[in-house]
């Protein structure tokens, strides 16, 4: 019988049955095929971790869809959802790592730490390609201005280049203190113009924070201008930057139109400062602009140096305002959140115990105001930033903020094949280390789904004082000087829990974003009274 006799007795609804019998078994087969290969990968590792100190290929979770692998369970939002699963797996079946296959890319994951040390120290590997990724994704630019924004190789000629920029602009304690200096003068001038705060005002703290801290930041590194040029702007990123690893992963357009909507919003905005910056530049007369701490229209010196940089790569426009773009979000995405949830942790009166102490888990704020009172000058009560960082139980406060909350994805593509710690990967794939992990294992930290104020603290074994390694970054003086400023200088009564999606109150949690969006993202709020002490201002 011809296959088109065959064809023309089939009905619409055998054909149905037909294709969808066709699929079921492509997918059986797929995920029979993979899950036999899965098992007998980890009977191989374990018999050869016994015999032979070999690398090993990571086992290869079984999926169902052939190139599409295991793209969706990855692409779950719950924050840490994928993680646990993966804690299970690794529990399971006594393996440090595995990979999946993502979207037609086998993708390993490492979460040992001697497999996280040899993913940063090897020179196989390489981050370009997810860069140029977000470059053309999140940040609208072509991918010929991509491959110049996030070139593979930097020139070795000792031209101005992203990594010699941050280390004297953002990482140096000279550098730093510059930046913290010039955003807590705004943070405090947001505050201070505040005439509700006279009174006392009801507010719910997350969100009130946010406009302030926004404001505050993007003043300290931009300058001025740009939010007088565009007062919106921050409505705009606020939408680019809660979509933004959705546009990274190139969710299209039709799915999350605002997101895009947001992201050409930024871009444009961003565009229309830095020409007139270009037009300011060139009819100034001001030769000093350059050795300048801060300008209205430039900013800071890092953003300055950024921008030698761009034209030395020879950046259009809206790539230039794409560069701008990301290195706000570098700053804002971290700190804002990374503030709420501590404010949170040492305002909320029902704050999970401390397992060390769990009849005395409404002592932690007295305890951290009492330090912080110890950085006041007494004659005109400004802070000492750097004297933040060395408070003891605010610092491990912090850290443990971080730990708690903190869902970093290093990522890196194999450009050459290698052993990292024992585990073979090959040329043309990717690897990914996720915090998230290292920071819930029992093995390194004890009660690890314990929030743990004092669990870094270090006590000094003959005199019993407590200390704690400072460490300096923008980042972490904005955030403990945000919140050492309102601490300090406001009355802060809770109220309540603001409303969630479901109408419960409770204790916020993070929102729901796919893996690897760093400091995660507050879902819910808390409603407090804020009010002046005094007429003083810690700065």
């Amino acid at each position: 019988m011809a296959i088109t006799d065959i064809l023309n007795g089939l009905t619409p609804q055998n054909l149905a049955t037909t294709l969808a019998l066709t699929v079921l078994l492509i997918l059986a087969y797929t995920y029979l095929s993979t899950l036999l290969a899965f098992h007998l990968s980890i009977r191989n590792n374990n018999n050869n971790n016994k015999k032979t100190t070999t690398p090993s290929r990571p086992p290869l979770i079984p999926y169902p869809i052939p190139t599409l692998g295991s793209a969706l369970t990855f692409s779950n939002q719950k924050i840490g959802g994928f993680w646990s699963w993966l804690r299970t797996l690794s529990t399971r079946y006594a393996q440090s790592a595995f990979a999946i296959m993502l979207a037609g890319t086998r993708t390993t994951f490492i979460y040992s730490p001697e497999g996280i040390t040899a993913l940063f120290k090897s020179r196989q590997l390489s981050r370009s390609g997810l860069d140029q990724q977000l470059g053309i994704n999140a940040l609208g630019m072509s991918p010929e201005d991509a491959k110049k924004a996030f070139p593979s190789e930097q020139d070795e000629a000792g031209k101005l280049y992203t990594a010699r920029i941050h280390a004297e602009h953002l990482l140096s304690a000279s550098a730093v203190n510059s930046l913290t200096r010039n955003f807590m003068d705004v943070f405090v001038k947001e505050l201070e113009s505040d005439e509700a705060l006279k009174e006392g005002v009801e507010v719910n703290l997350y969100e009130w924070l946010w406009q302030r801290i926004f404001r505050a930041s993007t003043t300290a590194l931009y300058g001025s201008k740009l939010l007088e040029m565009h007062p919106d702007f921050a409505t705009d990123y606020r939408v680019w930057e809660d979509n933004m690893l959705g546009l990274l992963f190139g969710v299209p357009r039709f799915i999350i139109p605002a997101a895009y909507k947001a992201r050409d919003a930024c871009i444009k905005k961003l565009s229309a400062w830095l020409e007139a910056g270009d037009q300011h530049s060139s009819d100034s007369t001001n030769d000093d602009a350059d050795d300048a701490d801060w300008t209205p229209w430039t900013g800071a010196r890092a953003v300055r140096a950024r921008h030698a940089y761009y034209k030395q790569q020879h950046l259009t426009l809206p790539a230039r305002a794409g560069s701008d773009l990301i290195f706000l979000a570098g700053i804002l995405s971290n700190a804002t959140p990374a503030t709420g949830w501590l404010l949170f942790h040492l305002l909320a009166p029902n704050t999970p115990p401390n397992p060390k102490t769990p009849n005395n888990n409404n002592t932690l704020l007295p305890r951290i105001l009492t330090e912080l009172h110890t950085t006041q000058n007494p004659n005109d009560s400004q802070i000492n930033i750097p004297a933040l960082t060395k408070l003891p139980l605010l610092n491990s406060t912090f850290h443990e903020t971080l730990r708690f909350y903190v869902d970093l994805l290093v990522v890196r593509q194999v450009d050459h094949s290698t052993a990292l710690a024992g585990h073979w990967v090959k040329q043309g794939e990717q690897v990914m280390a996720p915090t998230w992990m290292t920071h819930r294992n029992p093995e390194f930290y004890a009660h690890p789904e314990k929030f743990d104020a004092e669990r870094f603290l270090c006590e000094d074994s003959e005199t019993g004082e407590m200390s704690y390694s400072p460490g300096r970054t923008f980042a972490k003086q904005e955030v403990l000087g945000a919140a050492a400023t309102l601490l300090l200088n406001l009355d802060i009564t809770f109220i309540d829990f603001a409303a969630g999606p479901k109408g419960t109150k409770a204790f916020p949690t993070p929102k729901d974003n796919y893996a690897g969006n760093q400091v995660v993202g507050i879902q819910g709020d808390m409603k407090v009274r804020l009010k002046w002490k005094g007429s003083a201002v810690g700065r």
